[in-house]
């Protein structure tokens, strides 16, 4: 019996423009936006396993010439949320599963993508949460599964996961929980995928 769905964030429940936030920042603080982009794809995983932190974030973009005077975090906060979608019916769909499951969020998730989150009030949405940056382990590490699943008080056979990425499905199904490939912003199609696994909205 499913006891608990666990959903990414990125590509799920949130679709963001990251050139255009990337650039956005980066102009705001004078620097060159190759910069910033060139600088994310270099470093992704060390975001991602929290060994940046914002602060390194911060005094490398201050190192490249970035105005010293600005409110950095202000800054992204703001480009963040000018470039991001929420899907809206999806939280609507997550208020209305939590009436009958525990529902969690388990994500890869660097330090800068929080910011925004977290002014986005999305983890309110959330019964429990894994990040990647937090936890320094990330999908499709079977540990990170593990880690929710253990959050969640669950067992592998009793979740379900749902992401946009395959590789991270697979990794979920890996370590014995069901999974659904998500396609932002199919809903329909998410409902229907659902439905097959014994779970419906009412």
């Amino acid at each position: 019996m499913i006891k608990t769905i666990i959903f990414d964030i990125g590509g799920v429940i949130t679709h963001s423009d990251f050139k255009a936030i990337y650039s956005g920042f980066a102009e705001r603080i004078g620097i060159p936006p190759e910069f910033v982009i060139e600088y994310h794809k270099i470093h992704l995983d060390d975001l991602l396993l929290g060994n940046i932190t914002l602060d390194g974030f911060w005094t490398d973009m201050r190192k490249a010439g970035g105005n010293p005077n600005l409110d950095y975090a202000k800054i992204w906060i703001e480009e963040g949320v000018k470039h991001r979608r929420v899907n809206k019916e999806l939280l609507d769909i997550i208020g209305q599963l939590r009436k009958h499951y525990s529902v969690g969020t388990l994500t890869n998730l660097t330090p800068l993508r929080e910011l925004i989150d977290l002014e986005m009030h999305l983890y309110s949405h959330f019964d429990f949460s894994a990040f990647s940056f937090r936890e320094h382990v990330k999908k499709p590490d079977p540990a990170f599964y593990e880690l929710a699943l253990k959050r969640a008080r669950t067992e592998p056979e009793e979740a379900i996961f749902i992401d946009d990425k395959e590789q991270c499905t697979i990794g979920a199904e890996a370590v014995g929980m069901k999974s659904i490939l998500y396609v932002y912003p199919d809903n329909a199609k998410l409902l229907l995928d659902l439905k097959k696994l014994g779970i419906s909205i009412r």
